[in-house]
């Protein structure tokens, strides 16, 4: 098998800007030995990008240095994907999350970074834009989804897989897999009983603690979405969070969620408030823990 994933790839057109939405999924599998399938290949998040289309506009700021008659495209890598499902109904929806980077002013001669600076990341689904980048101190209240047409011509999701998949089942197989240098890829399922939802996410594992002499392991990454189970946001973009995650077992998880967060003088008077890992949240949770490889 070669190292190019075949593609599936699925269309919607976004409003009138004519444009088409798409989301390839590789189709890895796992194969040979005591390779072992599973529900589906993991992702292989090097590889997986988003890409938008931005038409030509103009920066209404008086100071913006933006040099783009011709609209910008930006390919950007995913951090993290969430996979949302009613189990009632078993319709699902996808959303992504991609890599951060600073606000800039796009093909200008000099001076190209935006101060004062700013980060951007987005979460996206076929449809759906929510920015997650927001300054350094906390003002006015988190930004809500909204239609990716109101930005883009079109908008690309595409997944790619590793050509084999196996779930490492037990500590001295994740030992195993972590010291042989594989990619590793982490899946925790979890429930919304009273929504009914279920979220399967998906990471790359970009830390491990493990001791082969006793099979211990904990993994402790991020950042990925998560969902916040006390939101009372109708829509299940503004209910998805940023968070990091550790665990050294497979049926719980706890998840440390980005929040607004006081810095207090030494006399406890709140100064202001920054975006900081803070608040931390244990679920029960199903974790796989997947090893990949390419072809």
């Amino acid at each position: 098998m070669s190292n190019q994933v075949t593609r599936r790839q699925f269309h919607r057109e976004i409003g009138a800007l004519g444009g088409a939405l798409v989301i390839a999924v590789g189709a890895g599998q796992s194969r040979g030995g005591d390779e072992e399938a599973t529900s589906r290949p993991a992702c292989d998040f090097q590889a997986s990008f988003m890409t938008w289309d931005f038409p030509p506009r103009p920066d209404p700021r008086p100071y913006a240095r933006h040099n783009c008659p011709l609209g910008n495209k930006a390919r950007i890598q995913l951090d993290a994907i969430v996979d949302v499902t009613d189990e009632a109904t078993g319709h699902g929806e996808r959303f992504v999350l991609i890599a951060p980077c600073r606000a800039e002013w796009v093909y200008a001669e000099d001076r190209l970074f935006q101060i004062p600076s700013r980060e951007y990341r987005v979460i996206y689904s076929l449809t759906l834009q929510r920015s997650m980048g927001r300054s350094i101190s906390v003002a006015g209240d988190a930004p809500h989804g909204r239609p990716v047409s109101d930005d883009f011509r079109s908008l690309e999701i595409e997944v790619k897989t590793f050509d084999r998949t196996r779930v490492e089942k037990t500590p001295a197989e994740i030992n195993a897999a972590t010291a042989a240098g594989l990619p590793l890829v982490g899946r925790t399922t979890l429930r919304d009983p009273q929504r009914g939802e279920r979220y399967v996410l998906e990471y790359p594992i970009k830390t491990m603690n493990f001791r082969p002499e006793n099979a211990s392991f904990q993994v402790d990454t991020g950042p990925l979405l998560v969902p916040d189970f006390d939101s009372a946001e109708p829509a299940r973009i503004d209910r998805l969070e940023m968070a990091h995650v550790a665990y050294n077992r497979l049926d719980r998880a706890e998840f440390i969620l980005r929040r607004p967060t006081p810095i207090c003088d030494a006399d406890g008077k709140e100064l202001c408030r920054v975006l900081h890992y803070s608040d931390v949240k244990e679920h029960p949770a199903s974790n796989e823990i997947l090893s990949g490889r390419l072809a």
